[in-house]
């Protein structure tokens, strides 16, 4: 008789490569990969807060840089990530998000002094992953790049 340990090894040694090939593709069903590129302008070289979040496409667009400014300090149940980029040390953040995919994704850069390209939405079906480049002042949009496919 088999003891249990024995009995899953041939379960869990056999999704291996599939687990691996996801994981190089930065593909995982139910997540977005979001890399955040930054250089050492970007916020002036000040660190830059930046807030994931689900949202209505009418909420994004009528929120203002201060409202989104305290979900920082009190954020709410649409906050799903918060994080700090710090342009002179780390260039590239990986953000893994969980996501509901029948909702938008609100991506917000708490830039200083902040251009128009502060947020974007991003509406479902969301993206496998995302590369956002991130500029002195604000997100470089014409540089920004998605992945809808598995490979």
């Amino acid at each position: 008789m088999r003891n249990k340990e024995s009995f899953h090894m041939p379960l869990i040694g056999s999704l291996w490569p599939v687990l691996l090939l996801l994981g190089l593709s930065g593909c995982f069903p139910g997540y977005v990969r979001l890399t955040l590129l930054s250089d050492a302008n970007t916020n002036d070289g000040r660190p830059l807060r930046v807030l994931v979040r689900s949202v209505s496409e009418e909420q994004q667009r009528t929120e203002s840089h201060a409202s989104v400014s305290a979900l920082v300090v009190s954020p709410d149940a649409t906050v799903l990530r918060s994080v700090i980029i710090d342009p002179g040390t780390n260039r590239t953040r990986i953000l893994w998000i969980k996501h509901d995919k029948e909702k938008s994704l609100g991506l917000y850069f708490l830039y200083t002094t902040p251009a128009a390209s502060w947020k974007m939405l991003v509406p479902p079906p969301l993206p496998w992953r995302m590369l956002i480049p991130l500029g002195r002042a604000g997100v470089r949009p014409g540089e920004v790049r998605e992945c809808r496919r598995l490979l």
